[in-house]
């Protein structure tokens, strides 16, 4: 599928050497999320973004950014909670700038969810 080529660049540069392409990327997730549509996002962007936390602080703390509008990309409210994971791993970070990033965004997150689903959760 040739429209999902850009979304293929964006992916590889999540994996670049390059910091600054790396961020670049990060701060469209949104255009990648959009292009795989929510269930995509759900069960191959979201893991993906979860096993790359290994990673500068700076990118880091813009995937916290990012992470945090996320909702909407993952179908909704009432699948939120996949965010819950890469937020409450980046909260483990040990630079405070990252974790205070990632906890902000755990609460916006969290404002939007039902209780009974972040029981569940």
């Amino acid at each position: 599928d040739p429209s999902l080529y850009p979304v293929a660049v964006l992916i590889d540069e999540l994996k670049h050497e390059d910091i600054q392409l790396r961020l670049n990327s990060i701060r469209r997730l949104s255009t990648i999320a959009v292009a795989l549509g929510p269930e995509r996002t759900r069960n191959e962007l979201i893991p993906f973004l979860n096993e790359s936390i290994d990673d500068e602080d700076e990118v880091l703390v813009a995937l916290a950014e990012e992470l945090g509008g996320f909702v909407e990309y993952v179908g909704g409210l009432e699948y939120a909670p996949v965010l819950l994971g890469p937020l409450e791993t980046l909260a483990t970070v040990e630079e405070t700038l990252v974790r205070d990033k990632s906890v902000e965004a755990l609460n916006k997150v969290s404002r939007q969810v039902p209780v009974a689903h972040l029981l569940e959760h």
